[in-house]
This record gives structure tokens, C-alpha cells and sequence, in this order.
């Protein structure tokens, strides 16, 4: 798992696509920048050594997407495939890489992208702001950027929540209905099943329990929903997300965000 913080823009310092009709070894290097490189057709065979200086081996081929690490050495020892062609964009690294945070995006090293659509395309429209001509275009960049990164870091549990039907229902009925909390017995109920193995396959496609997953929502949504309404008692708040009152909500509040709600307003 790579571990990327959010709390600087990065830059794009080099995007394209690369075609070879003979296939072609990769460039023997170390670089000071990630290397985010996508298969769009034929194979490749990419080495890179780890943190123990073991090489390891990356197949790619048509919908894989490889990133590689700053300080590490990669190369190929065979050409890629005739008629091979990818995408390619390198970026800097920040200070807070590398940091299991609350805040920082959790990518896997070697995805498989084909079912996502949204990866490709933001790939080129990548390569085409950054090649324009228009005055926006560093600004355009680091916008897709941005959202790239970020929907790498979905694509992990999307996959997981996509063969679970049951959490994926589980989930929209907590989004639906912010003001309750469900407990697992009642869930259990109405999905025929016992409480530990609907817990239990909760836990494992989100990481949460039930009450972390539901406590973690209602506590981002209050969060949102507090400067938009300044005039709304913290009272209303609370019941709107299910709290049992505002000193309850206060506390749990604090304890996710490091300050109380008043401070929020």
C-alpha cells in the first residue's frame, strides 16, 4: 500500500502516451518522482526493488495501472510486447508521503483499472491540459490531478463493496436515513441473517464496525451541515443526525475533529 498526504497540490512534472511498434526495455533508474504508469495495450514485465533491496516483479498488461516509488530502482529486463502503448504521468513527492494519517489517500502499488472508465479518461484529459495551450493549464492540471489520485484510492473499496451487496445496501440506508442509527441486532433482522456474520462482512469490506461506519458518516455530515446554517441550534443538529442530545453530539463531535462544533460555526 502506498500512503499519499493531501495536505499540499502536487505538480506534474512529465505526461504522455507512449507508443512502440518493437517493444522497447524500460529506462534503468531511480527516480526523485513517482511514476504513475498505465497499460493501454500489449504487456510489460516492470522490476523494482523494495525497501530490503529485493526485486519484485510487476506484470502489466491492457487496464493495469503500477506505480512507482521515489528511491527505488526500476527496469525491465525484456522488451515490453510489439505494438505496446501507455499513459504515463510523473509527480513530486510531499513531505507527509509515506503516512498512514487519517487524511492521506491509500493506493494499491499494482491496480486493475479496466472496469473503471473514470481512471482512463481522466488520464488523457491529464495529458491533454497539460500539453494545451490555455492559461489555466497548471491550474487545470493539478484540478485532474487531484481527482486521479483520488479515484485511485477509491477503486480499492469500490471493489471490495462491489461483491458485497449486503454492506452496499447496508451503507445507502445509513445514507438515506441520517437520523437514525441502526443497531446490528435490527439490521440482522431485516436481512435475515445472524448479528456476527453481518458484522463480520461489514468489517471486512469498510475496515469499521457498524457503529464506527454510521458514528464516522453522521459526524462528517453534522460537520458540513453546521456553517451552512448558522442560525440552527446545535440541539436540532444533534436530533437531525440521531444523537440523543447536543452534549452527547458535543463530545463525540470534539473527539473526531479535536474541537467542539460552536468553533465551527
Amino acid at each position: 500500500m502506498i500512503y499519499l498526504a493531501t495536505d499540499l497540490r502536487r505538480e506534474i512534472s512529465s505526461c504522455n502516451v507512449n507508443f512502440s511498434p518493437e517493444g522497447y526495455l524500460h529506462p534503468d533508474r531511480t527516480m526523485k518522482e513517482y511514476d504513475f504508469l498505465y497499460m493501454v495495450e500489449g504487456s510489460w514485465d516492470i522490476y523494482e526493488q523494495n525497501a530490503e533491496g529485493q526485486e519484485l516483479c510487476y506484470h502489466l498488461d491492457p487496464g493495469k495501472l503500477l506505480i512507482l516509488e521515489p528511491g527505488r530502482h526500476h527496469f525491465s529486463y525484456e522488451k515490453s510486447t510489439p505494438n505496446m502503448r501507455n499513459m504515463y504521468l510523473h509527480c513530486n513527492r510531499l513531505p507527509g508521503d509515506g503516512l498512514d494519517t487519517g487524511g492521506c489517500l491509500k493506493l494499491s502499488k499494482l491496480s486493475d483499472c479496466s472496469s473503471n472508465h473514470q481512471i482512463t479518461n481522466l488520464y488523457e484529459q491529464i495529458i491533454e491540459a497539460y500539453w494545451s495551450l490555455n492559461p489555466y493549464r497548471q491550474l487545470r492540471t493539478a484540478s485532474l490531478l487531484d481527482l486521479f489520485l483520488t479515484e485511485l484510492a477509491l477503486l480499492e473499496e469500490s471493489e471490495l463493496l462491489s461483491h458485497d451487496y449486503l454492506t452496499r445496501e447496508i451503507i445507502q440506508r445509513f445514507n438515506s436515513q441520517p437520523d437514525r442509527f441502526f443497531s446490528p441486532g435490527d439490521l440482522a433482522e431485516d436481512y435475515h441473517c445472524n448479528v456476527r456474520t453481518l458484522s463480520g462482512r461489514f468489517r471486512k469490506a469498510t475496515g469499521m464496525s457498524l457503529h464506527q461506519y454510521q458514528l464516522k458518516l453522521k459526524l462528517s455530515m453534522a460537520h458540513e451541515q453546521i456553517p451552512l446554517c448558522p442560525g440552527r441550534g446545535l440541539r436540532d443538529i444533534a436530533l437531525s443526525f440521531g444523537f440523543y442530545d447536543e452534549f452527547q453530539f458535543s463530545k463525540l463531535y470534539k473527539r473526531q475533529f479535536g474541537y467542539p462544533p460552536s468553533r465551527r460555526r
